[in-house]
C-alpha cells in the first residue's frame, strides 16, 4: 500500500507541473504529392515492402512483443501513403522480398517511441539499381495525438509522406521505355526463379549487382505463358498476404495509437519532475481529486499496454491460414506468414517443374 500511494504521490506531483519540459521540436507538416490524371493513366509499377528488422538490443519482453506487431504495423502504414499518393500500381506488403515487384524496399526501425520515430529504408528496383538508402526521422507534435481522431491520420504520418514523395521524384525520372525495361526484367527474374536454365542469358549482370536485359523470350514462347500464368496465382496469394497484414494494421491502429499518446504523457510528467529540485517536489502539494485522475491515466496506459502485448502476441502466433489458387486447385497454408510464403512459392516451383517435364509414355 505505501508503494502505490509513493505512485500515486509521484504521478500527481508530474500532473500538477504548472510548465513541463519542452517536448522535441516537431517536424513542419508534410504534404502528399498525388499524382495528376495523366500520371494516374500511366500502368504503375509495382512496389512491395517487406515487414520492417530492427536493431538488436536489451529491450522487455512486453516491448519485444510489441516491436513483433510494430515491424508489420509501420510498412502497412507506409503502404496506404504510397497507394494514396496514385503513383504506383499494386503496392503490397510480403513476408519476403516479392520477386514478381519491379521495386522492393526493406526498412530498418531504429528508434520508436510516441515522441519519435527513427527509419532506415532500402529500395531497389528489378534490374538491381538503388532508388534510396536514406535514413529518416519523425518528431511528433506534443499535441498530434489529441488532435488526431481515432480514424484520423496517424501521428506517424508525416515521415511516411517523405519517404512517399522521395519515391514519387523517383519514378518521375523514369521514361515510358525505362518502365518497359523494369517490367520485363521483373518477368525475366521471376521466370529465372522457376526456371534458372529456361532463361539463363537474357539478364546480364555486373560486378555491382546491377543488370541490364539483353533479350526477351519470343511472347509466343510457352514457356512464358506458363510463367505468366503461375505468376498471376501468385499475384493472387500475394493479395491474400497483404489481406492478412492489412487485419493487423486494422487491429492494432486504436490501441497502438492510445497507448502512444498515454506514454507521451507519461514521458512529459517523468521528464518534468527529474526537471524540477528536490526542493520543489517537497513543495508540491496536490489535490486528492488530481491525484485520483492522475492515478487514473496511469491504470489506462498499463490496461492499454497490456491490450498491446496480448494483441501483438496472438497476431504473431494466430494469424489465419491463407488459401491460395493455381490451376483450379486451392491450397490452404498454415503457420506465419513468413512460412507461408515460403511454402507457397516452393509449391508454384514444383508445379512449374511439373508442367515442365514431359510425361512419360503410356
Amino acid at each position: 500500500m505505501i508503494k502505490v500511494w509513493v505512485l500515486l504521490f509521484g504521478l500527481a506531483g508530474c500532473a500538477s507541473t504548472p510548465s513541463p519540459a519542452p517536448a522535441p521540436r516537431p517536424d513542419e507538416p508534410t504534404t502528399l504529392n498525388r499524382a495528376s490524371i495523366i500520371q494516374g493513366n500511366l500502368a504503375g509499377l509495382n512496389l512491395s515492402l517487406t515487414p520492417f528488422s530492427h536493431l538488436g538490443g536489451s529491450i522487455s519482453p512486453v516491448r519485444a512483443e510489441l516491436l513483433a506487431a510494430e515491424r508489420r504495423y509501420l510498412p502497412y502504414l507506409l503502404k496506404t501513403t504510397l497507394t494514396e499518393s496514385g503513383f504506383w500500381g499494386a503496392v503490397r506488403v510480403t513476408p519476403g522480398v516479392d520477386v514478381t515487384a519491379e521495386l522492393n524496399c526493406q526498412g530498418q526501425l531504429l528508434a520508436a517511441s510516441a515522441a519519435v520515430l527513427e527509419l532506415q529504408l532500402i529500395c531497389r528496383d528489378a534490374l538491381g539499381k538503388l532508388w534510396l538508402d536514406d535514413r529518416f526521422d519523425t518528431r511528433i507534435a506534443r499535441d498530434a495525438y489529441r488532435q488526431s481522431a481515432v480514424d484520423g491520420p496517424d501521428p506517424y504520418q508525416g515521415i511516411m509522406i517523405r519517404i512517399a514523395n522521395r519515391l514519387a521524384d523517383g519514378l518521375a525520372l523514369l521514361t515510358d521505355q525505362d518502365r518497359r525495361r523494369l517490367r520485363d526484367a521483373a518477368l525475366l527474374r521471376y521466370a529465372q526463379t522457376l526456371s534458372p536454365e529456361g532463361f539463363d542469358g537474357y539478364l546480364a549482370v555486373d560486378a555491382e549487382g546491377r543488370m541490364q536485359v539483353q533479350g526477351l523470350p519470343a511472347s509466343s514462347d510457352p514457356m512464358v505463358a506458363r510463367v505468366r500464368r503461375i505468376r498471376d496465382s501468385e499475384y493472387q496469394f500475394i493479395d491474400a498476404m497483404d489481406e492478412q497484414y492489412r487485419l493487423i494494421y486494422q487491429q492494432m491502429n486504436v490501441p497502438y495509437r492510445l497507448w502512444r499518446q498515454y506514454q507521451y504523457e507519461f514521458e512529459d510528467y517523468n521528464t518534468s519532475l527529474g526537471d524540477r529540485s528536490a526542493g520543489a517536489q517537497r513543495r508540491a502539494v496536490a489535490s486528492y481529486e488530481v491525484m485520483l485522475a492522475t492515478y487514473k491515466r496511469y491504470q489506462d496506459y498499463k490496461r492499454n499496454e497490456d491490450e498491446l502485448s496480448e494483441m501483438s502476441q496472438s497476431l504473431v502466433r494466430a494469424l489465419s491460414p491463407t488459401l491460395g489458387q493455381v490451376e483450379g486447385q486451392v491450397v490452404e497454408l498454415t503457420g506465419n506468414l513468413e512460412q507461408q510464403y515460403e511454402l507457397w512459392r516452393s509449391y508454384l516451383l514444383r508445379l512449374y517443374q511439373a508442367e515442365s517435364s514431359p510425361r512419360a509414355p503410356e
